[in-house]
């Protein structure tokens, strides 16, 4: 927060002072003629300054005096100097003066001015308005007041404050990368591709999921090319006055035409670029009004301006189609979450600063976090080096990073958590059971690590390193499923009893299973259909006002196909921990022993147990 100024607090004071303090500026208290009079005749006045009828009179020492008061009663006041009004006839009132020794003034003083007088009496009031100005400036960021709030909020970035990220410093993306290269060079070279008959692109649009590094891509664009610059945040355009936004995106887009060729950077465009008519009881006017003007100056009657507009966003399904169509924007660029190969490079910038001990394996660190964006990856570097440093370790090692991964993916440990033996029991053997299937079923993912020290919400969980695929096979999905459901089955098998420990399996397995039937079209009654077709979340009204995709019947045999897959998922998983109970038993102890063992201490476990085709995995996600 801001201090104030000390002299807007001194305004203020004085201001108030003025107003409420009732100080006199004069004494212009008047005294009756007769009692003047007497106070010269008893030898109490040293001075009169007579004044046409008006004399001022200054005595030798403050005396008691009745004077007039304010509601017309008499009262005693002391006084020092005061006023008399003088009759008409003041003969020999010069001589009786003298006679009692008393000064009389020669000067005679003017009348005030009245302007002078309305200007004293509305200071105070001037002051406050000064007061109230000055607040209501700073509290708008320093802009000049109300009739800024219609001027843009972008900042510029140009050759006098230059950004310093360049494409060399984003790790991965290298289309979304030659996409944007192929943008800063029309604004470098416009003849080149003018003379072909090509047009500039009005607009690119950078999608993908949060945390992937849209915004750092735009940052490189800014810092590569040799144009004026102008970033801005979608919410700023928005204010609790009534056409501030479209006032708004004007001055910006005007702005970047006096600088042309120019870019501008709007970030997190669905906040205002949502589809139009979708909300329950009508739409927001002024964010529809800001969308109005934004798509009138992208593609309105001006085609000759050499502005390009960037804007990102992770929600591209409720943006409005008219923002999205060739024209506006004409290209969309997919930002996806980084490959292994992405990850490697990405953790390798992050690394460039860091102190790792001698050969930190960053291809292994890369294989253990899969489906981890851009950003994670920065959260896991930065985790693992605070690991270290509290520790009071000068490197960082590959121990520090499975820290952090374990922190990051389950929550901190929980060791005040108060465990019963009986408890800690089934959790081993749940944990178990997820394990020892995974090491049996043939092209499950490879087995990494088990743990039942608690972390967060996780009394225990099982870390696999998957293998990326861009399909899943039915085979493979199935597989996942009797996995997941190795728990509850281990605690049916050797435990007896059944605990709420698998809530979130059958949370993961039935959303598995209804995928497979309503959109990969793998149910026995539904094959090769797809009976869903939402492609996110619920947006406002829109998708409550789409009518019902299919009829209850249809339902019920949906319902069906999701049960049927789980019951044989859980047959299979029954099947295999009753299989190898030697194995389990020899897991679930070192659990109990150890609280952590490897994977490698499972496979080994299975294979003494009779497995000939024990699962090693191709190349850690946890299951709880």
């Amino acid at each position: 927060m801001r201090r104030l100024n000390p002299w807007l607090i001194l305004l203020f004071v004085v201001a108030l002072f003025l107003m409420f303090g009732n100080v006199p500026m004069g004494n212009n208290t008047t005294v009756d003629y007769s009692q003047f009079r007497t106070l010269v005749a008893n030898g109490k006045v040293e001075n009169v300054v007579i004044q046409d009828t008006l004399a001022n009179v200054t005595l030798k020492q403050p005396e008691s005096i009745t004077v007039q008061g304010v509601r017309g009663t008499p009262e005693q006041r002391t006084l020092a100097n005061f006023k008399v009004r003088l009759p008409n006839s003041q003969t020999n009132l010069e001589a009786f003066l003298d006679q009692n020794s008393v000064n009389i003034g020669s000067r005679r003083y003017e009348q005030p001015s009245q302007w002078l007088s309305i200007l004293v009496s509305l200071l105070p009031i001037l002051l406050m308005v000064v007061f109230f100005y000055f607040i209501f400036m700073r509290a708008q960021g320093g802009q000049s007041g109300v009739m800024q709030f219609g001027q843009s909020r972008a900042k510029r970035y140009g050759k006098e404050n230059k950004v310093s990220t360049t494409f060399r410093d984003v790790a991965g993306h290298e289309e979304a990368k030659k996409e944007l290269v192929e943008v800063v060079d029309f604004l470098k070279n416009p003849g080149k591709y003018h003379q072909i008959g090509a047009e500039i692109p009005k607009g690119v649009l950078l999608v993908g999921p949060p945390g992937t590094g849209k915004t750092l891509l735009a940052r490189a664009v800014a810092g590569e090319a040799d144009a004026p610059f102008f970033s801005v945040s979608a919410s700023e355009f928005m204010e609790m006055f009534v056409g501030v936004g479209a006032s708004r995106v004007r001055t910006l887009f005007d702005d970047a035409r006096k600088s042309a060729p120019a870019i501008i950077f709007i970030d997190e465009i669905d906040s205002i670029g949502r589809k139009r008519g979708a909300g329950i009881g009508g739409g927001h006017d002024e964010r529809e009004q800001t969308l109005n003007q934004i798509l009138s100056e992208m593609d309105g009657f001006d085609k000759t301006s050499s502005v390009i507009v960037l804007a990102a966003t992770n929600r591209p399904d409720i943006l409005d189609p008219a923002l999205l169509r060739p024209g506006r924007f004409d290209r969309q660029v997919t930002i996806d979450l980084p490959n292994l190969k992405e990850r490697e490079a990405i953790l390798g910038v992050h690394l460039r600063n860091k102190p790792l001990v001698e050969g930190l394996d960053v291809g292994e660190l890369a294989k253990s976090t899969p489906y981890f964006s851009g950003a994670d990856l920065k959260n896991v570097v930065n985790e693992a080096a605070l690991e270290a440093a509290r520790v009071g370790k000068t490197r960082i090692d590959m121990s520090d990073f499975y820290r952090a991964l374990d922190k990051i993916t389950l929550g901190l440990e929980n060791g005040s958590l108060t465990i019963s033996p009986e408890e800690k029991k089934a959790i081993a053997y749940h944990e178990a059971g997820h394990a020892v299937t995974a090491a049996v079923i043939p092209g499950s993912d490879k087995l990494q690590k088990v743990s039942i020290i608690p972390r967060g919400r996780a009394l225990g969980a099982a870390f696999y390193l998957p293998e990326e695929r861009a399909l899943m096979s039915k085979e493979r999905l199935e597989n996942q499923l009797i996995v997941s459901l190795g728990g509850r089955a281990a605690e049916e098998v050797f435990m007896g009893s059944i605990t709420s420990g698998a809530a979130d399996d059958f949370r993961k397995a039935t959303n598995i299973a209804r995928r497979m039937v309503l959109e990969w079209g793998m149910g026995d009654n539904f094959k090769n259909m797809a009976l869903s077709t939402d492609s996110g979340p619920v947006f406002l009204g829109e998708d409550m006002a789409r009518p019902k995709e299919f009829s209850e019947h249809t339902s019920q045999l949906v319902d069906e196909d999701v049960k049927r897959i789980l019951t044989r998922a859980y047959e299979r998983s029954r099947a295999l921990v009753s299989e190898y109970a030697q194995a389990m038993h020899e897991v679930a102890d070192a659990l109990l022993t150890s609280e952590l063992i490897t994977g490698d201490v499972v496979r080994e476990a299975v294979r003494r147990t009779g497995g000939q085709n024990v699962n090693l995995g191709k190349d850690p996600t946890p299951t709880a």
